[in-house]
């Protein structure tokens, strides 16, 4: 009986299949989930890593104002190296920071600011080396004009600083809009910072060199001052929905530089328009002007704190997200797992193992244990039922086995000599023909050797039948061992004995004979009655090709013909011919 386990769908497998789709769809509902989060998670990443170049970009523009005052000084009044260099190692500073936030390769927006980069800092070097060039001169050498060009060229960086960190806001509110006021007014603090350093610049010349403004320098301040105003009335409503520390530095920053400090700017202008100037040295102005400008830095530093403060709490947020999602997954799908592996182990498993075992039965194979005691209710009768039809179909292949076994003992006794143990001569002429029809192998010749124990009439006269009967098993036996295991050995009747060979040259049958030959001369038979003698036989060999179909009684009557001549010829002889 054949079973095909493929023919029907197996219950594990429609429950492998039930429950990979199951688990496909949940996990594909968790994937999404975390992917959604991930995104959130590498949004706010990135809203990071921009800020990062936001920051450090209003810095620099903050730094680069605050190189105008001591280049003014050092340049006007001599000395001031000190204020110069600290102020350049911040701007410096700065920049490297700069540097390394664009540098970042997560960052997505770095790659195109940096081009105007490499021109910042071109710009800033060259116009550096400009201004050291007109402070190394004699004072009396020095042009105002000239070094007004080179501030001009110092402080042009400040709108592509500024650009760069409209960009990097740009980002940074795609992935966080939460921040977008405080961006907003953080930009606006540093243009407030950068005009309101130029304005106090503008006031230097006219100051060290005891003279009233000129009407350029009255336009350029009064240009600044309305800039000035222009960001006050734009940080004022950027900074709806901000905490209330914020808007109270902006309070402060409204009554100290707005008001405050514009007043002093005011008395100053009105002063230094008089004939002969101001009677304010650049001292002064830095005395009562600069720590208003400090307000501005204050409220900036704040209000990006807070902005980096929103950013970081967003990402551990988000990160927060993404993990407890990520737990939540596993979580379910371990609980869903082991629900599954109970299910499979109460329910599905036990039929499984009973198809299993049924068929295994049916198929023959009695090796495999029925399982004992080990489920319960109509699971365990289940198995008891299985038990019962391994104990039926146990008993049936025994009777089976014991048929097989009687009807190989008379399929044994209808195909063997009973003496010698040989095949009898119809056997032997079937497994001829089958040997002779199979075309494999590169043998050219079948070859057939017939031999018949000389005067053996005379050893049963002589020490009776038993020891005819002897000399009969031990040629038999000397056969096997000297003949190769695909050879056709039978006994034909009497004494006659027959060999068919498959060989690839004619004389190998002839070798095979004599290989016989000398092996009877050194038997040695002892008789019933204790006497020992020795026999010989004669041999007729006769081969012929495999081109053509040879019958296998023709083969047998040609060797018989050979052993008869082989007899006449003087017996213990070989004769050997092919099959006419």
């Amino acid at each position: 009986m054949n079973f095909n386990s493929s023919a029907s769908e197996s219950i594990n497998r429609r429950f492998r299949h039930i429950v990979l789709t199951f688990y496909g769809v949940v996990l594909l509902l968790l994937l999404l989930i975390i992917a959604e989060q991930w995104i959130g998670y590498r949004d706010a990443r990135q809203a990071q890593r921009e800020f990062v170049v936001l920051q450090a970009a209003l810095q620099t523009m903050s730094n680069i104002s605050g190189e105008r005052l001591p280049m003014l000084y050092h340049l006007a009044l001599g000395g001031y190296t000190t204020e110069l260099d600290a102020a350049r190692q911040a701007t410096d500073a700065s920049l490297a920071e700069l540097d390394v936030g664009l540098n970042d390769p997560s960052c997505q927006t770095c790659a195109s600011l940096a081009a105007p980069m490499t021109s910042v800092k071109a710009t800033i070097h060259d116009a550096r080396h400009e201004l050291d060039a007109i402070g190394r001169l004699p004072r009396a050498q020095r042009i105002a004009e000239d070094a007004m060009r080179g501030f001009d060229r110092l402080v042009s960086v400040i709108p592509k600083l500024a650009s760069m960190a409209d960009t990097s806001a740009t980002g940074v509110v795609r992935e966080n809009a939460d921040v977008q006021n405080y961006l907003l007014a953080a930009r606006l603090a540093a243009l407030l910072r950068e005009h309101a350093g130029k304005l106090g610049g503008q006031f230097v010349p006219a100051l060290v060199e005891h003279r009233a403004l000129t009407a350029d320098e009255t336009f350029g301040i009064g240009q600044t001052l309305g800039k000035i105003e222009q960001l006050r009335m734009l940080i004022g409503p950027s900074l709806q929905g901000t905490p209330y520390a914020l808007r109270k530095d902006f309070a402060e920053l409204n009554q100290g530089y707005l008001s405050e400090g514009i007043a002093y700017i005011e008395q100053l202008r009105a002063l230094a328009s008089r004939p002969g100037g101001a009677d304010v040295s650049p001292l002064e102005l830095a005395a009562h002007y600069t720590p208003h400008i400090g307000l501005i830095i204050r409220f900036r530093d704040h209000d990006l704190s807070l902005a980096d403060d929103e950013i970081r709490h967003s990402l551990r947020w988000h990160l927060a997200l993404l993990l407890g999602t990520s737990a939540l997954a596993l979580t379910l799908s371990i609980l869903l797992e082991l629900q599954l592996q109970r299910f499979r182990k109460k329910i599905v498993q036990p039929f499984v193992e009973a198809r299993r075992l049924i068929l295994a039965i049916a198929s023959g194979d009695l090796s495999v244990a029925v399982p004992e005691h080990r489920y319960a209710g109509e699971v365990n009768d289940l198995f008891g039922s299985v038990g019962v039809l391994k104990n039926i179909s146990e008993e049936k292949v025994e009777l089976e086995q014991e048929r097989d076994r009687l009807i190989g003992e008379l399929q044994i006794m209808a195909e063997t000599d009973p003496l010698t143990g040989l095949l009898n001569r119809r056997a032997f002429e079937s497994r001829a023909k089958v040997l002779l029809s199979d075309q494999r192998g590169g043998d050219a010749y079948a070859a057939v050797i017939m031999l018949d124990i000389d005067r053996f009439k005379r050893v049963n006269d002589t020490y009776g039948h038993e020891t005819g009967d002897r000399v009969l098993v031990q040629l038999a036996n000397l056969c096997r061992e000297t003949c190769r295991s695909e050879d056709v050995v039978g006994r034909l009747g009497g004494e006659e004995f027959a060999i068919l060979l498959r060989v690839r040259r004619p004389e190998q049958a002839r070798e095979l004979a004599q290989r016989l030959q000398q092996g009877l001369r050194q038997q040695t038979v002892v008789a019933a009655s204790g006497e020992s003698f020795g026999f010989t036989a004669s041999f007729g060999v006769a081969s012929a090709p495999l081109t053509h179909p040879i019958d296998i009684a023709d083969l047998l009557r040609a060797a018989d013909d050979l052993l008869y001549q082989a007899k006449n010829n003087g017996r213990d002889r070989i004769e050997e011919g092919a099959l006419a």
